[in-house]
């Protein structure tokens, strides 16, 4: 049987866009996931599962009962995490945040260390929610930190806008087998002090994290958070369906 593969996904509290589309009722709530993390899943040989927002007093129950049901989770991007997540006040820079979908990915990433030994990946905002979870904390807007802007949408999304330098002995360097790699870039938001139990296995050429994964792994499960978007490049560059593959293929049951 293919690994199922669980895919966090977005909340939208108004559906304004899906109702100026002419789709669903003003004031709707929608759960949404690009498509590009279900091809590139599909791509790699996986059934994608997408795991919605679950509110109502039983939602803890729900969301375990969702993953027993996956062979693996890939955290994906969206919504910025709350500052108060990691102990801080906006600075006013903060995007749009969902509480519930914070609350919900924090609980399962915490159950899913706990609990199991199911592989874990997380993407852009995957990564921050990994971090902030295991008690890190990040940098607000990356700009008002010293760092050039990392949020570059004149590119289109499955070009490189700069590079990524890899850690030899890592996982992630074992899945692109380079020291240095091109990464697209959407993000304003980024990891700032690492969470204890993680290690930093890639930066960009001007310092930002670019990801993390477990610093002790004894059981060997497939653990890594990314800054960028592999799955926006995956379609036309095969280093990054690795990531996506590789991925994949550690959750076959």
């Amino acid at each position: 049987m293919k690994p199922i593969i669980g895919i966090t996904a977005n909340y939208s509290f108004d559906g304004s866009s899906e109702f100026a589309e002419g789709i669903g009722a003003k004031e709707q709530e929608w759960q949404l996931l690009a498509d590009d993390y279900i091809a590139s899943v599909v791509r790699a040989g996986g059934i994608p599962f997408i795991l919605p927002v679950v509110r109502g007093s039983e939602w803890e129950t729900v969301v375990e009962e969702m993953l027993s049901a996956v062979d693996g989770v890939l955290f994906s991007g969206g919504s910025d995490v709350d500052p108060l997540r990691f102990g801080q006040q906006t600075t006013g820079k903060t995007g749009g945040v969902v509480p519930e979908r914070d609350e919900q990915e924090f609980t399962m990433l915490r159950y899913l260390l706990g609990q199991t030994n199911k592989p874990i990946l997380g993407i852009c905002r995957g990564i921050q929610v990994i971090n902030t979870a295991l008690g890190g904390t990040l940098i607000q807007h990356i700009p008002d930190s010293g760092f050039s802007s990392h949020t570059l949408p004149m590119y289109p999304r499955q070009i490189p806008s700069h590079r990524a330098k890899v850690e030899k002995g890592s996982l992630l360097y074992s899945l692109v087998d380079c020291d240095s790699m091109g990464v697209n870039s959407f993000h304003h938001m980024a990891v700032d002090e690492c969470a204890p139990g993680l290690k930093i296995t890639a930066r960009s050429e001007d310092g930002i994290l670019e990801a993390v994964e477990l610093a002790e792994n004894p059981k060997n499960r497939f653990f890594l958070g990314v800054q960028w978007h592999p799955e926006m490049m995956a379609w036309s560059d095969p280093t990054q369906q690795e990531i996506i593959s590789a991925f994949v293929r550690s959750c076959n049951r």
